[in-house]
């Protein structure tokens, strides 16, 4: 119970958090609004009114996705691995992190320029989107084999304007066609099984014209030990791979690959991205 109460305090700190990012503060009660900027305050957060609006929009989304994920995970601690959230905000929340990526990619591979992207593990296609402002005239296929979030992802790239250069595909990376086609792609490790993952990269090698790159993704382990472990619980639950830097180089250069790297840290931390090239 004592453990039970000091972690209470630490997610009611999170959900004050993802309420502040959400709504325009006149919009609670003065009290509440004083509370909660002074739970803020306590725990070292800086003035949230000085992110844009997409930025507390994400921040909100994040918030609302990590409490959905852990709700699930005492509702039905039984289920097999895999990604199989159906609640929106789950959804939502991890698309719209994604959006990240792009830019990390960008500014730490040093790519100014994609023409046809392939998007692994495409989710709702936020990501996607995101790649298409990065690398303006880039036409992108995200795939997908959960098929609550390809319906959404459709749905998010019409909104978008951009179902003529997204295309959004409800399909097994270990099943892609293609052929000599993309210059770039984003592999997720943490989104996909180990026995999916090897010959993930050996097909993305046959789909990606020469001279084209793949750009793997891997969390990296927090300091703190319970931090570390609740990102592996939720890692290997959701149906992801856990592998240090240098397996996954391992595995790129016995895949095929050529050019095997880890990247330099760019944008936020926690994340840390190898890359290949295609002879």
């Amino acid at each position: 119970m004592i453990a039970v109460t000091r972690f209470h305090a630490a997610a009611e700190a999170m959900a004050a958090i993802g309420a502040r990012a959400a709504v325009d503060p006149a919009a609670m009660p003065d009290r509440v609004t004083d509370a909660v900027d002074d739970v803020l305050a306590a725990a070292g957060v800086p003035d949230l009114g000085l992110l844009e609006a997409p930025q507390r929009a994400m921040v909100a989304a994040y918030v609302r996705s990590a409490f959905g994920q852990t709700a699930h995970l005492l509702a039905d601690p039984t289920r097999a691995e895999g990604w199989s959230y159906t609640d929106v905000a789950v959804l939502e929340g991890q698309g719209r992190a994604s959006m990240g990526v792009p830019p990390m990619i960008a500014a730490a591979a040093q790519i100014t320029e994609v023409g046809t992207l392939l998007d692994v593990g495409t989710g709702v296609g936020w990501l996607a989107v995101a790649a298409t402002r990065v690398w303006p005239g880039c036409r992108v296929v995200g795939i997908d084999l959960w098929e609550a979030s390809v319906e959404r992802a459709r749905a998010n790239v019409a909104e978008s304007g951009l179902a003529d250069i997204i295309e959004i595909r409800l399909q097994s990376v270990a099943d892609l066609p293609d052929r000599d086609r993309f210059d770039l792609t984003w592999l997720p490790s943490f989104y996909l099984l180990p026995s999916v993952l090897p010959a993930a990269c050996k097909r993305i090698l046959a789909a990606t014209q020469p001279g084209g790159q793949i750009v793997v993704g891997r969390y990296d382990a927090p300091p703190d030990p319970l931090a570390a472990a609740t990102l592996r619980l939720r890692l290997i639950r959701d149906g992801g791979t856990w592998l240090e830097p240098g397996e996954l180089t391992d595995l790129l250069a016995s895949s095929g690959w050529s050019d095997v790297r880890v990247l330099p840290k760019a944008g936020p931390p926690g994340m840390t991205l190898v890359a290949g090239r295609k002879d």
